[in-house]
């Protein structure tokens, strides 16, 4: 499967945000921008798809920026990636031209399963999930491990 860097990028900045967002926080697209290594520039053209997937609000002003609209725990992968790219989690599709009962059997035996799977997991695995991880695997990287 290949996931566009739009998404990925996407996504990393949606988790940004819900981790640094947390007690009302106002996060900026610099910082996130920074923080990741992502282009700024590329970010403004991500953060207006978020938006009208109601997935951020904006905050005007000298100390505005970005803070989730929604609760991460109501937030699915599944939404954040259908509204970035529709064509992730869209059935398999085989050329015209090839025989047609080969191919129903690959669809129905390999792809359909597949699909399946990937739309339930996807819709399970919540941002609030992926931000409990982030935070987890960062606090690990940063704190240092003790041995006696």
């Amino acid at each position: 499967m290949r996931v566009s860097s739009k998404v990925e990028c996407g996504i990393i900045a949606l988790i940004d945000i819900a981790v640094n967002s947390q007690g009302n926080n106002i996060v900026k697209l610099n910082a996130v921008s920074k923080r990741n290594n992502i282009s700024a520039k590329y970010l403004e053209q991500i953060v207006p798809l978020l938006k009208h997937s109601d997935f951020l609000k904006s905050v005007k002003g000298s100390g505005g920026g970005y803070a989730l609209a929604r609760d991460p725990a109501n937030i699915t992968l599944n939404e954040i990636v259908n509204a970035l790219d529709e064509t992730i989690f869209a059935p398999s599709t085989f050329n015209d031209q090839l025989e047609t009962t080969a191919t129903d059997t690959i669809s129905e035996c390999l792809w359909e399963p597949v699909n399946n799977y990937l739309m339930q997991f996807s819709k399970s695995l919540t941002l609030k999930d992926l931000a409990d991880k982030f935070t987890e695997k960062h606090i690990s990287e940063i704190e240092p491990m003790y041995y006696i």
